[in-house]
Formats: C-alpha cells, sequence, structure tokens
C-alpha cells in the first residue's frame, strides 16, 4: 500500500465498497448453476484472455505487458491491465457474496464461488498469455 498511486488507492477503494456492500447484503440463492457452470468460467477465463490478447497484440497492436496493481485500468494501450483490475473484481465479489451468505443465510453460494473461479481463471489466463508472448518487463 506504502507504493500505490492515486489509481492503485481508487481501485482498492472500489473494491472494498463492492466487498463490504456484498458481505452484509448477500443475495440468496434461487438456483443453483451447479459445478459444472463453476468449473466452465474457470476454463473459459483461461483460455479467452490469451486469445483476446493475442487479438490485441497483432491485430490492434497494443502493448502486452505485465500488469502493475498502479496501472489504469481503462488505458487502451495496455489491454492486460483491464483484465487484471477484471479479475480482482471477480474474486472480491465472489469471495464477498460467499462469505455473506455463509454469515447470513448459512449455506454455499453457486454464484459467488463461480464468480470467484472466473477471477482465477482470468488470472490464469494473464499468467498464460506472459508466459506464451514476448513480454517486455
Amino acid at each position: 500500500m506504502k507504493n500505490w498511486n492515486k489509481t492503485g488507492k481508487i481501485k482498492a477503494i472500489i473494491l472494498g465498497l463492492l466487498a463490504l456492500s456484498n458481505l452484509l447484503l448477500p443475495i440468496e440463492n434461487q438456483e443453483q448453476p451447479g459445478l459444472a457452470m463453476i468449473l466452465i468460467s474457470l476454463v473459459f477465463g483461461s483460455i479467452a484472455i490469451p486469445l483476446i490478447a493475442k487479438f490485441n497484440e497483432s491485430v490492434l497492436s497494443r502493448e502486452i505487458i505485465k500488469p502493475s496493481w498502479n496501472d489504469n485500468p481503462l488505458t487502451l494501450k495496455r489491454p492486460l491491465s483491464f483484465f487484471h483490475f477484471g479479475s480482482f473484481f471477480f474474486l472480491t465479489v465472489g469471495l464477498s457474496v460467499t462469505l455473506g451468505t455463509g454469515i447470513k443465510f448459512q449455506t454455499l453460494s453457486y454464484y459467488g464461488l463461480t464468480s470467484t473461479s472466473f477471477g482465477l481463471g482470468i488470472l490464469i489466463g494473464i499468467w498464460l498469455t506472459l508466459k506464451w508472448s514476448k513480454t517486455k518487463i
């Protein structure tokens, strides 16, 4: 936190407010998507991000560099920064919904688990993209 710039602090505040609201007011499970949806979101995030990044690099001539917490996610020049923040968004929402549902309703939230799984899939996709492409670190 000591090395965060203004963008990093704003992103942390946004994620903190999302986590707090989902923790205090979780949604009640109405229909359970099941384990298949959780795994599909993990695999989709892991496959889609490298494909999107390759398209951005080759067709749109965007930079594929390792994202940092201080990067602006709305910058079109570096698309991995957007996906990096998006992964933390899904992880924060998923974990807070799962925890809030567990506390309030004493049950497991499959929506929260699916969101968490998608966030992990995006992080895996970013890792694969950086591993497979010629990155500037």
